[in-house]
């Protein structure tokens, strides 16, 4: 080989060494931070232990019916909140919103893997069109579900996410009692996690972000 070529070679190899340190420095930069539990735990999100799985169920999304298996092959952020909520269920929304939009602006493949929902804990109120109409009126992607009081009594205990029902009421402008935190569901419809209220946009997309990425 000659000398020639032999500097030409000398030239390539390091050219190729030079552009996989600057690959593997733009990943770096780029790919989110896999967060460990305390770190989580500084973002006010508490990852479980174990996933949970939730029992069937049958609700309804506007006039589609909404079940279990809906869940499936994509994250869900669950809120469980109603539509006639004066200022803490809307404020919850709006950062629902902010989430929704600051992780498109980050990844929109990985907005793609997550839908946004909120279940009524006031059913006698908010019909299935009700709610869903509510939901959308943040954010077009949104869900909103409603249904049988008593399935939605279960589903909000298996998701620690307790409300008081109101029982015959005959008033109409009745206040609710319920948790404000956020569920997180993962793609085979289980209880990953929650975000404890009040919850961060800035926050919840740290989370989220290394969540969607490293986890299925």
């Amino acid at each position: 080989m000659s000398k020639t070529s032999n500097i030409r070679l000398t030239v390539l190899s390091c050219l190729v060494l030079v552009s996989l340190v600057i690959g593997v420095f733009v990943y770096s930069i780029v790919s989110p931070k896999e967060l460990t539990k305390d770190e989580y735990k500084e973002l006010k999100f508490y990852e479980l232990s174990a996933p949970r799985q939730l029992t069937d169920f049958r609700l309804q999304s506007g006039t589609e019916v909404f079940k279990q298996t809906n869940l499936l092959e994509k994250w869900h952020l669950v809120f469980m909140g109603f539509a006639s909520c004066p200022d803490m269920c809307p404020m919850t929304m709006a950062k629902m919103k902010k989430t929704s939009n600051l992780l498109a602006e980050r990844n929109i493949q990985l907005r793609d893997k997550i839908n946004f929902m909120i279940v009524s804990v006031d059913p006698d109120r908010d019909t299935p069109e009700l709610i869903n109409r509510y939901a959308k009126s943040f954010d077009s992607s949104f869900i909103g579900v409603s249904g049988d009081i008593g399935t939605i009594y279960t589903l909000a205990t298996q998701l620690t996410l307790p409300f008081v029902p109101v029982v015959d009421s005959k008033r109409t402008d009745y206040d609710m009692d319920h948790s404000m935190n956020l569920a997180l569901l993962s793609p085979s419809g289980r209880y990953y996690g929650f975000f404890k209220s009040p919850v961060d946009p800035n926050n919840m997309v740290t989370v989220l972000e290394s969540v969607l990425t490293y986890n299925r």
